[in-house]
């Protein structure tokens, strides 16, 4: 099976929603030069991620480079009424210094307000070639069906083994629909490393894996995990995203606080996972999956 392509996540560049409060370990300009020198160009990031701190990082690094248009810089924006669409897209321009943005997605779906007529504005930046592409984030198969009509061409859902709930019918409905598929979280926030067994002291401790029914089977995950990585002689966080990059996505976002970090993806190019340790995981974290509250639509319980 062909593994997906790597691209470089960036919340932790600006910490916000109570994630990522903790320095990062080195400077963030470090870290998107140390990705530009190995093979990935795809970088992504939101207004959202410290209220435009991580947009204004990559932009500090993205107007100095020669070759713009080899990479992918993808960003985000809330749906809150038609004119703030364009009033968001040129902000976030603004800040990541650059002309156009390749993918501009949906960050996260609203019932509150009538989303077709704002994902209209969105489609007239395409036109206007300010954004190449549109995409969606984080949107139910419930919602996507009754969207069919607008031209989308990405859509982006965690690819963890934290979360995989409709994952199939969401690989599903790409595959039909010839939808790229970009997957973020595929280290679960950093909860599937094993260093995390006990809850942290961020909003990550808020998440389903740390309630008494999902707790055990969250312990047996990485149990699981790190039996692998001790069999193949790599770190737990790798075998992690080896198991995502296997999963069809177009691109695997990967978040990184410190070079050594993002050396560690990067290597698992190298790396491999045969389809019986894939059924494996896959096993386990449908196990964990399926003690989340019914009320969880995603990995942040978040309700659209």
């Amino acid at each position: 099976m062909k593994k997906s392509e790597l691209g470089l996540g960036t919340w932790q560049f600006g910490p916000s929603h109570g994630f990522w409060t903790e320095a990062a370990e080195e400077a963030p300009q470090t870290l998107i030069r140390f990705a530009l020198s190995h093979p990935i160009r795809h970088i992504d990031t939101a207004p959202a991620y410290g209220n435009g701190l991580s947009e204004q990082r990559i932009g500090s690094i993205l107007a100095s480079l020669p070759n713009r248009g080899e990479l992918h810089i993808a960003s985000k924006f809330m749906p809150k009424t038609v004119k703030t669409v364009r009033h968001d897209v040129e902000k976030s321009l603004g800040r990541l210094k650059t002309s156009y943005l390749d993918t501009l997605y949906m960050h996260w779906p609203s019932s509150s307000v009538p989303l077709k007529p704002i994902l209209d504005a969105a489609l007239q930046l395409v036109e206007e070639g300010l954004v190449h592409t549109l995409g969606l984030c984080n949107t139910p198969l419930s919602l996507l069906e009754t969207l069919e009509d607008v031209p989308f061409t990405t859509l982006q859902i965690p690819c963890s083994l934290l979360w995989t709930k409709d994952l199939e019918a969401l690989r599903s409905y790409a595959k039909q629909r010839s939808i790229k598929l970009v997957g973020y979280s595929p280290l679960g926030l950093g909860l599937l490393g094993g260093n995390h067994r006990e809850k942290p002291k961020d909003q990550r401790s808020s998440l389903y894996v740390y309630d008494t029914a999902a707790y055990p089977h969250y312990l047996k995950l990485l149990d699981t995990i790190e039996e692998l990585a001790s069999k193949k002689g790599c770190s737990p966080a790798q075998v992690a995203l080896l198991w995502a990059l296997h999963q069809n996505f177009s691109t695997i976002l990967v978040g990184a606080r410190s070079t050594a970090q993002l050396a560690q993806s990067i290597a698992c190019s190298e790396l491999t996972l045969d389809e019986q340790e894939k059924s494996v995981l896959d096993e386990m974290a449908g196990r964990l999956v399926s003690h989340a509250p019914a009320s969880c639509d995603n990995l942040f319980g978040y309700r659209w």
